[in-house]
């Protein structure tokens, strides 16, 4: 039982990260990214004294940005495609279940985002280690908290997109996305009304805290997580993924497809 799940969901994942694969927008946006990160090099060059540490801070930033870019372009139009052009009608006809398609979509998509990821790091090592700044470790820390930040963001846009349309859904991720980063200021801005501190603190544990996993700042100055630092952090957006998921398969399961 517990075999045919499995293989159920490894079936639906590997289709969907080949169909991620084929799509010409995903490397339209590879594109542009290894162009900026070898742009760098220029950029680098007309700093004053700092040219690793400017490739570094951008190419780090550049693969983050891309990275957001690849995984709302795909993500927020997941489910609803599959609505739309009444494809689930032919998965649903086999047996299986609506909570799988939901995980199984997901780890596909997440495989797929992480090849894309990857992809653009060994370009940005490859930079960093021609410019002479050796084998950049702090990079791949800052990738991986990237690849749990995304992770929880691909499961927002797949709960979103269970109901709302690909425009709507990208407005939603992106309005998230912003307070995700911005919970922490927004502590900072309530402290000093209790009302306001209350509702700040609802919100800060409510919602997807996003700051944890921006560690960009602290590896480009030398300094690595711990690594129990990074196990509550993987931890943290596996449990925050998977309750988005869970919410998405119970928002698919009352939708008349």
């Amino acid at each position: 039982m517990i075999w045919r799940i499995l293989h159920t969901l490894f079936v639906i994942a590997r289709s969907t990260f080949i169909e991620n694969l084929r799509d010409k927008v995903l490397y339209g946006i590879l594109l542009f990214a290894f162009m900026f990160t070898t742009f760098t090099l220029f950029l680098g060059s007309i700093s004053l004294g700092e040219n690793t540490y400017v490739i570094r801070s951008l190419g780090l930033a550049g693969i983050y940005l891309f990275g957001l870019l690849i995984t709302i372009f795909l993500a927020t139009a997941l489910v609803f495609k599959e609505i739309e052009h009444k494809t689930f009608y032919f998965i649903l006809s086999k047996p299986v279940s609506r909570w799988q398609v939901v995980v199984g979509k997901f780890g596909g998509l997440w495989a797929s985002v992480a090849a894309s990821v990857v992809g653009m790091l060994a370009v940005y090592l490859c930079v960093v280690w021609y410019q002479g700044g050796g084998f950049d470790v702090g990079a791949m820390y800052a990738v991986g908290y990237q690849l749990l930040e995304l992770m929880v963001i691909i499961a927002l846009s797949i709960f979103f997109s269970t109901y709302a349309r690909p425009l709507a859904s990208v407005v939603y991720v992106v309005t998230f996305l912003y307070i995700g980063h911005s919970l922490g200021l927004l502590l900072g801005v309530a402290k000093d009304t209790p009302v306001l501190q209350s509702a700040a603190m609802g919100l800060y544990y409510a919602l997807p805290n996003l700051e944890k996993f921006n560690i960009r700042e602290v590896v480009l100055h030398g300094a690595l997580p711990p690594l129990e630092g990074v196990a509550v952090v993987a931890l943290y957006s596996v449990l925050y993924a998977a309750l988005l998921l869970v919410g998405a398969s119970l928002l698919l399961g009352r939708r008349e497809l």
